[in-house]
């Protein structure tokens, strides 16, 4: 009988490709996967760090995983091992990487399991990286897949520690990605994900930097022709250039929705958060993108109860986030990150951080109704990619990234169907 390994993911889509990858790996190595932690004898947790609740998380499952399945090798990498190695292995981890040098993952695991452990290889400096390649595909079990084309972050906002944990901004070779991404297609995928921590600066690295996100993107379009639909994961409004404006307007299957953070409405804030915009620039942005497709699925991440944030400012965020429209809003609380900027000013009052956030995800309720019912009557183009088999519920998204759940005698994994979008349809 094959061995059984179990992954688990924290955080964003960049650590589940990453994930993704390393499972494809373990299979190579004859390895089976489980669904249960407490069947396998090898677990991976790819942890994040993004807030103190992240890092909390992050703990809990590494106490967890070695408590009840003390057997099992334990490999820990991603964000929070990055600077928290030590802590890791006092709470159980056999292996500690973090946001580098995965490619040695599974050797690591395999001296584990022969009884070298605890094995801790960190990066001296993760600010001076190279685009790491993983040496496999990073292939998952659903109808839609990430595709990792950059590492890293430059930008150092205010609030954030992600540049100190992820490193230096560094793209993927084109090459590699459209290699991958044409592997895709062959299995089947309907839906490609292009995903990294800071997508709006590939290709600044590359060559003389003339080869950039939207120059991808376009060919990715002519040469993966065979996939339905690509879909951004994040983009800041200042990244929105000329050139991926026209991408919107020629290239359709670029689907109807982006992610575009703002953090806050408040012009005062965001320059006390170190972004590079002002809200009447965020808003000019979200008109153009508009002016090519009204329909589109803007949704975003706001930061609520930001050190000084005055409730006058708090005030301009909600006006804001009311007139720009969003079709859903991702809120957060502030988290206090050390070593940041933001860390050494005085933090609001939790009270009122947490009515801040009650306050904006009612707001978020209530545009992501109104934008639902835009579409009610409207014939949508659904792609399947779950399946309840107790309830015979399949589950699918459209383009613009509207949730389904309809009766089916079957699944309808990786299936496309086009639907007439109502509320007993309506899933999210």
């Amino acid at each position: 009988m094959a061995e059984k390994f179990y992954l688990h993911t924290l955080g964003c889509k960049v650590n589940a490709y990453e994930t993704f990858a390393l499972g494809q790996e373990l299979m190579g190595k004859g390895m089976e996967e489980t669904d249960d932690f407490r069947l396998a004898s090898v677990i991976v947790l790819n942890t994040c760090s993004v807030t103190a609740k992240a890092d909390q998380k992050s703990r809990q499952h590494i106490s967890r995983f070695k408590r009840e399945n003390p057997d099992a090798t334990l490999l820990v990498m991603g964000c929070y091992s990055q600077s928290h190695a030590e802590e890791c292995v006092a709470l159980g981890a056999d292996v500690v990487l973090g946001a580098a040098k995965r490619k040695l993952a599974v050797s690591y695991i395999l001296k584990a399991k022969e009884g070298e452990k605890p094995i801790v290889d960190l990066v001296d400096n993760i600010r001076k990286e190279e685009y790491e390649e993983l040496g496999t595909l990073a292939f998952c079990d659903n109808a839609r897949v990430y595709l990792k084309i950059q590492d890293g972050c430059d930008n150092f906002c205010s609030y954030c520690f992600i540049p100190r944990l992820r490193g230096n901004s560094r793209s993927r070779e084109p090459r590699d990605i459209i290699n991958e991404a044409k592997m895709m297609a062959e299995k089947g995928y309907k839906e490609i994900i292009v995903t990294g921590i800071h997508i709006g600066m590939y290709g600044k690295d590359l060559g003389d930097g003339s080869f950039r996100l939207a120059d991808l993107l376009e060919a990715l379009l002519n040469k993966v022709p065979n996939v339905p639909r690509i879909r951004i994961s994040s983009l800041e409004e200042s990244e929105i250039d000329d050139k991926f404006l026209s991408l919107l307007r020629r290239y359709p299957r670029i689907v109807d929705h982006l992610h575009i953070p703002l953090q806050s409405g408040s012009s005062e804030v965001l320059r006390k958060m170190a972004r590079h915009y002002d809200t009447d620039a965020f808003l000019s942005k979200l008109n153009l993108i508009r002016e090519i497709r009204p329909d589109i699925a803007i949704t975003t991440d706001v930061i609520a109860g930001f050190p000084t944030e005055s409730e006058e400012n708090w005030k301009e965020t909600m006006a804001f986030c009311e007139k720009a429209n969003f079709a859903e809003i991702h809120v957060f609380p502030f988290s206090s990150r050390p070593g940041t900027a933001a860390s050494r000013l005085k933090d609001t009052d939790p009270k009122v951080k947490k009515a801040r956030v009650a306050e904006l995800l009612s707001l978020s309720h209530k545009k992501r109704e109104e934008y639902k019912a835009r579409f009610y009557g409207r014939e949508l183009n659904i792609l399947y990619e779950d399946y309840d088999e107790k309830k015979h519920i399949a589950y699918g998204h459209s383009e613009n990234y509207l949730k389904v759940a309809v009766y089916s005698d079957r699944p309808r994994h990786g299936e496309l169907e086009k639907m007439i979008y109502t509320d007993s349809v309506a899933s999210d």
